[in-house]
């Protein structure tokens, strides 16, 4: 007696694999639309990280250190004097009265001349990254 077996899928089967890509997808689009934002609030926060560091360092220290940014530049300068490169598309903003942003910290962790922004932006996008006066507090908005 021979037992002859089939092969191939059934209907359901094809339409639960249909449904489940489906379901899959509509998962996943939103997250590349919404990239820019990702890498403009992941710039944001490692800008404000480098001037936490930059402020730190003042006081670790005891001496003066700047950090410091230039409109349309897609990096700035650490304190270290690297380069810093944001992530692709990020771009720091131009603002047409001030074309350089330097924070500079004393040796108490104060902004010397005052606190300051700098915004950044990629895809439509925008964030600011604010060294408070006095304080030297850094706040994204």
């Amino acid at each position: 007696m021979k037992i002859e077996t089939q092969h191939g899928f059934t209907t359901i089967e094809l339409i639960m694999v249909i449904i489940i890509i489906a379901v899959i997808a509509v998962t996943a689009i939103p997250k590349f639309t919404s990239m820019s934002d990702v890498s403009v609030g992941g710039a944001a926060e490692m800008i404000q990280a480098d001037i936490r560091y930059t402020q730190e360092l003042a006081m670790a220290e005891h001496i003066a250190k700047s950090i410091t940014f230039v409109s349309e530049a897609g990096s700035y300068t650490t304190v270290d004097s690297e380069t810093q490169d944001l992530p692709s598309g990020v771009t720091i903003s131009d603002d047409p009265t001030v074309t350089t942003v330097t924070f500079t910290f004393n040796s108490l962790g104060e902004p010397v001349g005052g606190g300051g922004s700098v915004s950044i932006s990629a895809g439509g996008q925008d964030k600011t990254i604010t060294v408070s006066d006095y304080t030297g507090k850094v706040s994204i908005d």
